[in-house]
Formats: structure tokens, sequence, C-alpha cells
């Protein structure tokens, strides 16, 4: 990773504005002053519907954190990820101007905590796109992508997938954001494989099959793991053999 440099909000003159021709934006960046500087994507999707659910990763809380962008380090930003475009969404000093990351120049960010990938910057064109959160973290990482798609509900049957309660589901309205996770098994080469099942991630650990399983087998002897624990509890035993 190039050196590492820290901004601090509101600091001007740190990067170039690249002033667009559209008139809402340069009314933007005139309104904003310095804290536009900091960013070179463009403003975040708005959703003018009424639905139920959240586009977000999570949940719509915007969470600290910091951003590799063009090998530089820039901490202290208030993010959330748009789940259903993959855009690492940003919170600028002016109220409902929420900025996105150019994702192509994105490298990798953590946010409350956590620490997500841009795949496709790292390792190549053959890689996932989107970004993917990182579950397990050594010699081989698990990761995780959710992605959001909005479709309509007429009847409520799809409230079981949003993924996501805040208890203020209204029956009244027709569209809903749905949930979908998706897994996959990074090596310490760089070499991605998607994760559906669980034999896809037991291939990669063949020689010591035996003693995974039965660790595993401990560890569900009062309930079967979800999908997520079970990828992220095999790669961090089979580390530690």
């Amino acid at each position: 990773m190039k050196k590492r440099l820290t901004v601090i909000l509101g600091l001007a003159l740190l990067l170039p504005v690249e002033m667009a021709a559209q008139d809402d934006y340069r009314i933007y960046m005139e309104q904003a002053g310095s804290s536009s500087l900091r960013y070179r994507g463009k403003k975040a999707c708005v959703y003018p519907m009424a639905f139920n659910g959240t586009y977000y990763w999570k949940d719509p809380t915007f969470l600290t954190g910091e951003v590799c962008y063009d090998g530089i380090v820039y901490s202290g930003l208030m993010m959330n990820v748009d789940a259903v475009r993959q855009d690492l969404v940003v919170k600028t000093d002016v109220a409902g101007a929420d900025q996105v990351f150019d994702r192509e120049r994105v490298e990798q960010f953590r946010m409350g905590g956590h620490r997500f990938l841009n795949l496709r910057n790292l390792y190549g064109e053959s890689a996932p796109d989107g970004y993917w959160e990182v579950l397990y973290d050594g010699r081989a990482k698990v990761l995780k992508q959710v992605s959001r798609q909005l479709r309509k509900d007429v009847d409520g049957r799809f409230r079981v997938d949003m993924g996501y309660d805040d208890d203020t589901y209204r029956s009244d309205v027709l569209w809903i954001f749905l949930y979908q996770a998706r897994y996959c098994y990074l090596t310490e080469e760089g070499a991605v494989y998607p994760l559906r099942t669980r034999g896809q991630l037991m291939k990669h650990y063949k020689n010591h099959r035996r003693e995974i399983n039965r660790y595993i087998s401990i560890k569900e002897s009062s309930r079967r793991l979800d999908m997520e624990n079970f990828f992220t509890e095999v790669v961090k035993y089979a580390e530690s053999l």
C-alpha cells in the first residue's frame, strides 16, 4: 500500500477539484465549500418511492471509518454502503448531499470496525465486483458481500427476506428491498473462490478433513451452524492446525 496519509475532515485543497459541467453539481460545490474537495465521485443515489427494508448494507446508520482511495487513506469519515449499487457513500457537511467514492479507485475501507475489500481493484478484472466484508482475516480470508434488490411486494410475502426490520414495516407500501448474501474464499496467493456449499470450502482442506469434521460436530452439538459461521469456523480452525 502506498504511503498512508490521514486527512482531517474540513481541511481544504487536499485534492484538485474536478468541476463538472452540470449546474446542480456546480451549485453543490459552491455550497459545500472545502468539504467537497475530498470527493471525486458523484451524489449518492436517492430512492424516491416509499419502501420497506433498507438499501444499505446493514441499516441506515452511518459509521465512522476510513477509506484507501488512490493509495491515500482518508480517516474520520461517516460512511455506509448502498448495497443495491455497491456504492461507498460518505456524508458531507451539506445536508442531503451525500457523496459516492468512485469504486474503481477504492482499494479497501474500514467502517464501524469492519474491513471491506474491493476485490476487482486489488486482484484484477477476473475477481468478483463490488465490496466484500472480511469475516475472517488470516492467511486465507472468508469474505461476504451483501446485495439488495428492489421488488414489488403486494401481499407482504417478501417481508421475511428483508434481512432488516426496524419495526416500521408498512403493509400499505408496495416496494421492498430484499437481502442477499454471497460468500467467497480468498487464498493467501490472491485466488478467489465462490462459496455456496460447505463442500466447496472443505475441498481446500482435504488433508485436515477428519479433524475439521470433528471440530464442527462439537460446535454443532446443540445447533447447526449457518453458512457464515461455518465458513469462518472452518478456516479459523484449519489455520490453527
